[in-house]
């Protein structure tokens, strides 16, 4: 055989392999594993672990609480094709139910504390001036991760599906889990310290949504249906005094968004201290979810017998 021929053919052989390893390595750098998330913060517990070996999927719009968000057609079938659906279980996000999620790829993040759950007697059905929609407070409590125990539970199951699903990223995850365990478990002790703090007395909440976080800190508690911006007219005035003559030791009011400046004036008045302690189950405008659970927490201790 010719030896210029041969070598032509060695050489383009070598070329033709060099770009077939080039071309497999961007189409498999491009296609990353899909985790697909119902509220802000399962989506963080994923980003923590995962880290950049995964594109979460949350796609609830900002200024809607994604507990009953409706996802368009579209959305749910971008989840359905995700390599792993995280529910929040305890009957959040209830289109899911109807969705016919893949059973394989779906994982209930809370079904390891299930029989712990908040059971709401009575329904309470309100609007929010944001979402326009009717929805109801009724049935199960689902904030599970305001008690930051519950939460790393809900991120060790996270972690547990990912390393099953992909065993060559078992050994990250889990660093990164025990790094997240530990930040919660911080969050947990140091919210015990602050609300042990205020001397135990009743605090009002313009929103039912702190049932876990009532039982995790030994607070009690008094709920309201109150929006950050709706009107204080005399019907919720005069609400809100009810449960100050039923209650004359309170003294403090937790809101779950930052409300209007009106609001902490009228509510100084009647002599309430208000104080922001965000539920964060969407994605913050700044920051992410330690660090506005840290925010809740300092504003907790401000608020300290101590401090005052």
């Amino acid at each position: 055989m010719n030896t210029r021929f041969l070598l032509a053919t060695c050489t383009l052989s070598f070329l033709f392999s060099c770009g077939a390893k080039r071309k497999s390595t961007e189409i498999e750098s491009a296609h990353k594993p899909t985790i697909a998330v119902v509220n802000y913060p399962l989506a963080y517990f994923a980003e923590r672990l995962a880290g950049e070996f995964a594109t979460i999927i949350f796609d609830a719009p900002s200024d809607l609480d994604p507990a009953f968000w409706e996802p368009t057609d579209e959305q749910i079938v971008r989840m359905q094709q995700a390599d792993l659906i995280l529910l929040n279980g305890a009957n959040y996000a209830q289109w899911a139910a109807t969705a016919s999620l893949p059973f394989e790829s779906t994982v209930d993040t809370s079904s390891s504390f299930e029989k712990s759950f908040i059971t709401i007697e009575s329904a309470i059905k309100h609007t929010h001036l944001k979402e326009g929609a009717e929805h109801s407070h009724g049935g199960t409590a689902f904030t599970t991760w305001m008690d930051f125990r519950q939460a790393g539970m809900q991120a060790t199951t996270i972690a547990t599906a990912i390393g099953a699903d992909f065993p060559d990223q078992k050994d990250a995850v889990m660093k990164n889990l025990a790094a997240l365990l530990t930040d919660l478990k911080e969050l947990h002790t140091v919210t015990a310290k602050v609300v042990s703090n205020l001397n135990h007395a009743p605090v009002i909440a313009s929103h039912p949504s702190y049932q876990y976080w009532e039982r995790a800190y030994r607070l009690e508690i008094l709920s309201l249906l109150w929006d950050s911006e709706m009107e204080l007219g005399t019907e919720a005035i005069a609400d809100l005094k009810k449960v100050q003559e039923a209650n004359p030791g309170v003294k403090y009011f937790i809101w779950d968004s930052e409300p209007l400046p009106a609001h902490l004036e009228k509510l100084k008045t009647m002599g309430l201290t208000c104080v922001v302690v965000s539920s964060c189950s969407n994605r913050p405008a700044s920051g992410d979810f330690l660090s506005v659970m840290r925010a809740n927490i300092e504003a907790l201790a401000k608020l300290s017998p101590e401090r005052s």
